[in-house]
């Protein structure tokens, strides 16, 4: 079975970079129908991993092959009214801002609205926008065409004119009731985290809102450059990748009391985070890959783990195949728990060692637990960002190992002064002082690292390269454990 997934994950990525032929399929069918006839394990394995490789190439052919009304609309540069509602949260830009408007009328589909950040929408909102809706254009090497299509958006709108929203528009029941619980979910996220704004000061309380409810708009820029040059900006943004991380810091936080009662809780926690900050299809996609890194470590044995991953990446491109390619936060969010799984047991095997003198038995195990999670996961994502970004934060792995495991505390107590807030102000005031006193000493040490010189270093990193990195580290690996220098259940919570 995880060959033949390995196989799809293989097709879905060939087929987002390069055009298949319906011959090359044909060919493939006849070579799996003689290596399936020969009927030798060896070769049934590869007949199986490449009916992988084939499905998920008719999968991406499928997918890429379907064209839409808007894009099509947006081809002939004339003004239109389009009746829809705000499908997403508003997002500040240098130049103004953002948002997603779901189309009802005339067409049916997605566009991206670039304005004035004078005016905010939030979601739900029913407006009529008048405008010329234009296709996307790909800048250079970035495929933005692409990356905008794996969201379902295939037109942008610049600067549309519309009035105050409307009271209603007729639409699809699902599309009606969807709304309407992201809507009430979105009621309830906004008075929470206006109740964190009154008890707790402004820089700390918009990054608090930021990572406990996803709301960004306030974070200023300067805090956002901070986090990039110290290689946190995972915390910030809502993915697969921040949610593996600090799940698995939580998971081994609650540890002291007991496994599995660390493990739900720690899957509960990430359910009520997710419909927090309204259960969005990219953050779906993240909190069911930190689901999958705490299953994974829950599961212990490595086989087990690897067919978890396998098939929950292969579920996700088999709804969008877009993914492997377009999406760097399912890239990273993958890659970490990869890491978590395979490369943590190996690493907490190090810092076992390095604390070997440390009496203090629970407290070393949360300790060392922390230090291999946060450095397995950077150590596999390290080729990719290099790839992607071309830059390298030098101090991103202690200002991580520092700040990471307050994060847990700070969403916690963030959290805690929302509730107690809106029930009782004064515990409110209370509890948020000791909320901005921890997310207070977090912001300290991100800038203060990104203030040091040479905090980061371009270093721009190609294809071959990065792929000679993975490689590496799959034959380490797979010799570490073929010597047995980790057992089946070695990494726990």
């Amino acid at each position: 079975m995880q060959l033949t997934l390995i196989g799809f994950l293989v097709g879905v990525g060939i087929s987002s970079f390069f055009a298949i032929h319906a011959w090359v399929l044909w060919a493939i069918a006849f070579v799996v129908s003689v290596l399936m006839a020969s009927r030798r394990p060896r070769e049934v394995l590869i007949g199986m991993m490449l009916i992988g490789i084939v499905l998920g190439i008719i999968r991406t052919n499928y997918v890429m092959s379907q064209s839409s009304d808007l894009w099509d609309l947006a081809g002939t540069k004339k003004s239109v009214t389009m009746t829809g509602f705000v499908d997403g949260d508003f997002e500040l830009t240098k130049s103004g801002g953002r948002w997603r408007f779901q189309v009802i009328r005339p067409v049916d589909g997605r566009i991206l609205v670039l304005g004035s950040s004078e005016v905010r929408p939030r979601y739900g909102q029913i407006y009529e926008l008048t405008g010329t809706p234009q296709q996307p254009k790909n800048s250079g090497d970035f495929d933005y065409i692409g990356y905008l299509a794996k969201d379902g958006i295939h037109a942008q709108m610049f600067y549309p004119k519309f009035d105050v929203p409307i009271d209603k528009i007729e639409m699809p029941f699902f599309m009606r009731t969807l709304r309407w619980i992201k809507i009430n979910l979105a009621f309830v996220r906004d008075a929470l985290a206006g109740s964190l704004a009154r008890f707790v000061p402004e820089t700390e309380a918009s990054f608090l809102n930021g990572i406990i409810y996803g709301i960004r708009g306030t974070i200023s820029q300067s805090l956002t450059d901070a986090f990039a040059r110290t290689g946190t900006s995972h915390i910030l943004a809502i993915s697969g990748y921040n949610i593996t991380i600090i799940a698995a810091v939580l998971g081994a936080i609650l540890a002291r009391f007991g496994r599995m009662r660390a493990y739900w809780l720690t899957l509960i926690g990430i359910v009520a985070f997710t419909l927090m900050v309204g259960a969005s299809a990219s953050v779906v996609r993240a909190a069911i890959m930190g689901m999958l890194a705490i299953t994974a470590i829950q599961l212990g044995r490595a086989s087990h783990a690897g067919t978890a991953i396998l098939l929950s990446a292969s579920l996700m491109t088999l709804y969008n195949p877009r993914l492997i390619r377009w999406d760097v936060g399912f890239q990273l969010s993958f890659l970490a728990v990869v890491g978590i799984v395979y490369l943590a047991p190996i690493i907490s095997q190090f810092f076992e060692k390095l604390f070997s003198r440390l009496h203090a038995k629970k407290f070393k195990a949360i300790l060392v637990s922390i230090l291999a999670t946060t450095t397995s996961a950077n150590i596999m994502v390290l080729p990719l960002i290099l790839f992607t970004f071309g830059v390298f934060a030098v101090y991103t792995l202690p200002v991580n190992l520092l700040v990471l495991p307050l994060v847990p505390l700070a969403m916690l107590l963030g959290f805690i002064t929302s509730i107690a807030g809106l029930i009782l102000p004064f515990a409110g005031l209370l509890v948020g002082q000791i909320a901005w006193l921890i997310s207070a000493l977090m912001l300290l040490v991100i800038r203060t690292a990104s203030a040091l010189p040479h905090a980061t270093l371009q270093a721009k990193m190609d294809i071959p390269t990065m792929l000679a990195c993975y490689v590496a580290l799959a034959v380490w690996l797979w010799f570490g454990y073929r010597n047995n220098y980790v057992g089946a259940n070695t990494h726990t919570t």
